[in-house]
């Protein structure tokens, strides 16, 4: 390779653990801090979700979709996707809470029961919103799982859990003009190519994602 500066992003594995890194690098080279912020860690954008919103299918950390859309925003998307939970658990609302971000995406409906939702969806934002007074919070519907075509069981709890985000949604916004629901009719395709088991997305899905989200975060961002 050419003597010449360069800069480069290392994205950490998803779900292993680091106990250690080594960069081998020439004698000669040196390594330092990046001269320019890139992405901009102030202000990140937050997401909480479900294995899904992890990463955990794609084929490499930098193909997450919080990863895509970090670059293409330029700015730090912290990611607390947790595989099996995103139960609406108030301890991690507390702590989303404390992060100055730019905007809250809330992604939990995945695994979020139509009870979880009932009983702790509006404690869950009223503990964010309580810290953050207009910070622009994203709600995501539950996706149209690609095997929705055939299990008529996962199709009707797909469709139950969505109209009981619509309804506390509906109610929330009446009171909050800050808040933002994000359809998921075009999220994965038509063609049946966006995940790896039915729910967890390919990185063709993780791609999909990012695209229906770019423009909306991008708008609230420069928004504020």
């Amino acid at each position: 390779m050419q003597a010449v500066d360069r800069e480069y992003m290392l994205y950490l594995s998803l779900y292993d653990g680091v106990a250690s890194l080594s960069i081998g690098v020439d004698s000669l080279a040196t390594l330092t801090v990046p001269t320019v912020a890139l992405p901009v860690r102030e202000k990140p954008v937050l997401f909480y979700g479900t294995s899904i919103l992890q990463g955990g299918c794609a084929s490499r950390p930098g193909m997450a979709h919080t990863n895509i859309l970090s670059r293409r925003l330029n700015r730090e998307c912290i990611n607390l996707g947790f595989s099996g939970n995103a139960l609406l658990d108030l301890e991690v609302a507390g702590v989303a809470a404390e992060v100055d971000a730019s905007v809250f995406v809330l992604d939990f409906v995945p695994n979020a029961s139509v009870k979880h939702m009932e009983e702790r969806m509006e404690a869950f934002y009223q503990i964010i919103r309580k810290k953050h007074p207009k910070t622009p919070i994203v709600f995501i519907e539950d996706p149209i799982f690609t095997h929705t075509r055939f299990d008529q069981v996962i199709a009707g709890e797909v469709a139950k859990k969505n109209r009981k985000l619509h309804e506390i949604y509906t109610q929330i916004e009446k009171r909050d003009k800050h808040v933002y629901l994000v359809s998921s009719s075009k999220m994965l395709g038509e063609d049946g190519e966006a995940t790896v088991d039915g729910i967890h997305f390919t990185d063709l899905g993780m791609m999909r994602y990012a695209d229906l989200l770019y423009p909306v975060l991008q708008k609230l961002i420069n928004k504020k």
